[in-house]
């Protein structure tokens, strides 16, 4: 009797969980669906990666350096040694 119940519940357990997973085609159309999409140019800067520096100084520095104002940029990556931007 107790093998009855402990496989009904399994079944039971089983058929919930797959019940309350949304499919993968939902998560994507939500999630690309209030992106927007970065017109700018790309750059990469070179970046310590160290506790003492932020990408973000690593970023201005650049921007500042190749004679654009430094705001009006989105991160893209980060490594150990450099930081990919774009600006808006």
């Amino acid at each position: 009797m107790k093998k009855i119940y402990l496989g009904m519940l399994l079944i039971a357990l089983g058929l919930g969980t797959m019940s309350l997973t949304p499919s993968s085609d939902h998560i994507v159309k939500a999630s690309t669906k209030n992106q927007k999409v970065l017109v700018g140019p790309t750059y990469t800067a070179p970046w310590l990666g160290n506790c003492c520096e932020s990408p973000l100084t690593a970023v201005e520095r650049d921007l500042v350096a190749r004679g654009l104002p430094p705001s009006g940029y989105v991160i893209l990556s980060t490594t150990s040694n450099s930081v990919t931007y774009k600006i808006k």
